[in-house]
């Protein structure tokens, strides 16, 4: 078993590593030939204090998006699967983002192996200062045992009701700061008219009458506040309300967040009718009918805020463009576009919460 190569691209390593230590404490990495890849289930084996329990985090890159003098031999396929501590893996790259050259490779015996970093620095006279980072490899995972931990598995939701591109991250990030001590859960709501709402919940089961379309609610007190940001489909603007809600007897205090004029991408083909202009199923029907007929229509899903929290820390890898999917009641998908990369993404999946 023998892996070599020189990174040369510290700083996106360091970005990578810093977004994916945030989601669980063991980081997954597949060296193959052609492409490395990144894993992470925040759930298993973390504090579950901090939320989470199904949030998923996946990235595949081409070997040259990051490395050269790539060279990587196993009587697994020429495939490598480790685990280590993500901590780790951000400790060293960390001190690499200013170095002059990284090389990294697989050393030690097989009981005990590191992942090794030679960061070479100079000093004021130009001298090199070549330093030696050992990272342990808590697993050399088989072909099988790397299948059994899920975390090489593409996340994907196969039919999702709503494609839409989010407002920038840091936006998103500013939104859930002024959020911080209201809720420990939000709903998001998303329609094919470029209309995204994020809404403070107390986690209680999703109807209705947390869907904006369907319940507009009744504003005893509100204050608001709208931005616009010119963008590259439009004007983008936004609107933020501290609205009450009655539910039977009770009132409860919301803040919400709309976002309007945001693009939806046609990423997914339209169901087409058969010959005797039926369709193929009922969920084709469906869609079809929402697509021309209802397009406001929102779908929602409810997710916990530190897990939000946690896909909005890929903004460090300085997205190209982001673009979000939800199946309603269900789970909702975050892919993160890296620039040049050849389109590879920093994927995030969260199951609604309450459904692991």
């Amino acid at each position: 078993m023998r892996l070599k190569a020189t990174i040369q691209r510290n700083h996106l390593f360091f970005k990578l590593a810093q977004a994916v230590e945030k989601v669980g404490k063991s980081l997954y990495i597949k060296f193959s030939k052609d492409y490395v890849a990144f894993g992470a289930n925040h759930g298993i084996g973390d504090d579950p204090s901090e939320g989470g329990g199904g949030l998923q985090c996946w990235s595949r890159l081409p070997a040259g998006a990051l490395f050269y003098g790539y060279q990587i031999h196993s009587n697994s396929n020429d495939e490598i699967n480790i685990e280590v501590r993500a901590e780790d893996l951000l400790l060293a790259m960390k001190s690499a983002t200013n170095s002059s050259s990284v090389t990294m490779r697989m050393t030690g015996r097989t009981a005990d192996p590191y992942l090794t970093f030679v960061v070479t620095t100079e000093d004021h006279l130009g001298n090199a200062r070549p330093i030696t980072l050992d990272i342990p490899i808590l697993k050399i995972l088989t072909a099988s045992g790397a299948e059994d931990t899920h975390a090489f598995d593409e996340p994907g939701i196969e039919d999702p009701d709503v494609y839409i591109m989010p407002p920038q991250l840091d936006r998103l990030r500013n939104m859930l700061s002024s959020y911080k001590g209201l809720c420990d859960y939000v709903v998001i709501s998303a329609n094919l008219q470029g209309v995204m709402v994020f809404t403070t919940s107390n986690g209680d089961i999703l109807d209705d009458r947390d869907v904006p379309s369907l319940t507009p609610p009744q504003a005893h007190a509100s204050s608001s506040s709208s931005g616009t940001r010119r963008g590259g489909r439009g004007s983008e603007s936004s609107t933020t309300e501290h609205i009450m809600r009655r539910y039977g007897e009770a009132e409860k205090a919301q803040v919400e967040t709309r976002f309007s004029n945001l693009f939806n991408p046609p990423l997914a083909e339209a169901p087409e009718r058969n010959a005797d202009g039926t369709y193929s199923s009922k969920r084709d029907e469906l869609k079809a009918d929402r697509t021309k007929n209802r397009p406001g229509k929102f779908d929602s899903v409810m997710i916990r805020v530190s897990d939000l929290q946690r896909v909005l820390q890929s903004q460090n890898v300085r997205p190209q463009n982001v673009i979000c999917s939800l199946l309603d009641n269900q789970s909702i998908l975050f892919m993160v576009y890296m620039r040049d990369t050849d389109n590879a993404t920093l994927v995030y999946f969260i199951p609604q919460a309450g459904c692991t």
